[in-house]
C-alpha cells in the first residue's frame, strides 16, 4: 500500500516538473518571440514564424472545440492573424515561415485532388441539387447586390464588390484589375473577399450544427432516410471496389508515400495543362477534382490519398496558414473606411442567398438548415471552410464514430461540391460577366 502511494506521489511531483516546463516555455515563447519582437529588439526566425502562425490556429481550434463549434475555428485564427498583423506579425510571415510564395497553391491542388478520390462517380452525379442550390444562392447575391446595392452604394461598388462575394480569391484579384486607380474599390474588392467569412463562418456552422443535430435524432429513433445524395450507405462500401479497373495497381511491396504523392502530382500537372486547353474557362481546381474523381474510379489513385501517403496534416497546415496570412493588407484604417460599404453588402448578400437558396433547396427536399448552408457555401470561401466547419460539425453532434460517419458523409460532399462550384469556376465566370458588362 505504501509502495503505491510512493509511485503515486513520484507522478504527481512529475506532473508538476512537467507544468512547470511548459509553463516556463510558454513564457520565454512570449517574452522571446512576442514582446521583443513587438519592442523591435528582436526579429522573427523561421522556426519562430512558423510556430507563431501554428499557435493561431490551435487557439482557434482549442475555442472551437470549447464552444461546441458555435465560435468557428477559422474565425477564431483570422481574428487572431489580423491582430497579429496589426501588432507586431511581419507583412510576410508565411514566407519569413519558410514556406514558399507559390507552395500553398500547390498543396492546394494536392488536397483537392484528394478531396476528387472521396467521391465516387456516382456519388458526384447525385449532387446535382447541390450544384442547383449553390448557384441559385450566387444568382442571391448578385441580384441583391446589383439591384439595391447599387441604389445604395453606387453601381462600381456594387459591380466591383459583387463577384468576390461569390467565394472567390480569383475573382477578387480580378475585380482589383478592374478598380484601376480608384483605392477604395481596390481594397474593397480584396476586403469584402477576405471578411465575409467573419459572417459565413458562423452562420455556416450553425446551419451544419442544426443539419447534423436533426440527423443525429432520427439516427437515433430509427427514422432517418439518407437522401439521394446521402453517401452513407455506398462510399465505405465502394471506397476499394471500383467501377472499372483501368489501371494496374502498383505492387504492394513497391507502394510508399513517395509512389502516393507521385500519383497525385501528376494528376496536378495534368490540371494545370486541361486548364490551358480550356483556355482558362474551367478552373484548374475543378479539373483536379475531376480528375481526382476519375483517377479513383479508374484505378489510378488510391482514395483518401493524402491520409494513405502520410501527408495530410502536414498539407493542411500549410493551406490554412497561406489563408490566413492573406490577411495582412487589412488594416485598422481600412477597416473603418470599409466598416459601412462591407456591412450593407454583406447583410444583402445574405437576404439574397436566403430569399433564393433555401426555398429552392426546400423544393428540393432539403431541410432549411442545409439548404441554408449550401447557399452559404460563397460566403464561407469554399475550400478549406467547407471541409473545416462540416467536420466540426460532425465531431461536436456526434457522440460515438458512426455517429460521425452519419453526420460527415451526409453533408461534406454538399458542402465540399458547394465550395468547388462557388469558389473555383463559378465566381470566375460571375467575375467574367461583371467586368464584361459593367467595366468595358
Amino acid at each position: 500500500m505504501e509502495n503505491m502511494e510512493v509511485i503515486q506521489e513520484k507522478k504527481n511531483n512529475y506532473k508538476s516538473i512537467g507544468w512547470l516546463i511548459i509553463i516556463l516555455s510558454v513564457v520565454s515563447i512570449f517574452y522571446f518571440e512576442i514582446y521583443k519582437v513587438w519592442k523591435g529588439e528582436n526579429s522573427l526566425t523561421t522556426q519562430s514564424a512558423f510556430l507563431l502562425m501554428l499557435i493561431c490556429l490551435i487557439v482557434g481550434e482549442i475555442i472551437s472545440v470549447k464552444t461546441k463549434a458555435f465560435v468557428p475555428s477559422m474565425f477564431v485564427s483570422a481574428v487572431l492573424f489580423v491582430l497579429g498583423f496589426w501588432t507586431f506579425f511581419p507583412k510576410n510571415i508565411l514566407q519569413l515561415g519558410g514556406v514558399a510564395p507559390n507552395l500553398p497553391t500547390f498543396l492546394v491542388m494536392l488536397m483537392v485532388v484528394h478531396l476528387g478520390t472521396m467521391l465516387n462517380i456516382q456519388e458526384l452525379i447525385n449532387q446535382w441539387r447541390t450544384v442547383l442550390v449553390t448557384l441559385g444562392g450566387m444568382l442571391g447575391i448578385l441580384i441583391a447586390i446589383l439591384t439595391v446595392g447599387s441604389l445604395i452604394l453606387g453601381v462600381d461598388t456594387a459591380a466591383i464588390a459583387a463577384p468576390p462575394l461569390t467565394g472567390g480569391f480569383v475573382a477578387a484579384l480580378m475585380m482589383q484589375g478592374a478598380a484601376g486607380d480608384n483605392q477604395h474599390l481596390f481594397i474593397l474588392a480584396m476586403a469584402v473577399y477576405v471578411l465575409q467569412g467573419f459572417i459565413g463562418y458562423p452562420l455556416t456552422s450553425l446551419c451544419l450544427k442544426k443539419e447534423g443535430k436533426d440527423l443525429i435524432k432520427k439516427y437515433r429513433e430509427g427514422t432517418l432516410k439518407l437522401d439521394n445524395d446521402s453517401t452513407s450507405n455506398s462510399k465505405n462500401k465502394n471506397i476499394k471496389k471500383y467501377k472499372w479497373d483501368l489501371f494496374e495497381k502498383i505492387p504492394t511491396k513497391y507502394q510508399s508515400d513517395f509512389t502516393n504523392i507521385f500519383t497525385m502530382v501528376v494528376l496536378v500537372v495534368l490540371s494545370g495543362y486541361l486548364e490551358i486547353i480550356s483556355a482558362g474557362y474551367i478552373s484548374k481546381f475543378v479539373w483536379a477534382l475531376i480528375l481526382g474523381v476519375f483517377a479513383a474510379a479508374l484505378g489510378f489513385i488510391e482514395p483518401q490519398i493524402l491520409i494513405k501517403s502520410r501527408s495530410m496534416g502536414f498539407v493542411y497546415t500549410i493551406i490554412m496558414m497561406f489563408v490566413f496570412s492573406q490577411l495582412n493588407s487589412i488594416t485598422p484604417e481600412t477597416l473603418v473606411l470599409l466598416l459601412k460599404d462591407f456591412a450593407i453588402l454583406i447583410v444583402l448578400a445574405t437576404l439574397g442567398i436566403a430569399i433564393v437558396s433555401i426555398p429552392l433547396g426546400r423544393f428540393l427536399g432539403w431541410s432549411t438548415a442545409m439548404s441554408f448552408a449550401i447557399g452559404l457555401g460563397s460566403l464561407a470561401g469554399g475550400f478549406p471552410a467547407s471541409y473545416v466547419l462540416s467536420v466540426e460539425a460532425a465531431k461536436v453532434v456526434s457522440e460515438t464514430e458512426e455517429e460521425y460517419k452519419i453526420v460527415e458523409e451526409n453533408i461534406l460532399p454538399k458542402t465540399l461540391v458547394s465550395g468547388f462550384v462557388s469558389a473555383t469556376s463559378g465566381s470566375v465566370f460571375i467575375a467574367g460577366a461583371v467586368l464584361a458588362f459593367f467595366f468595358k
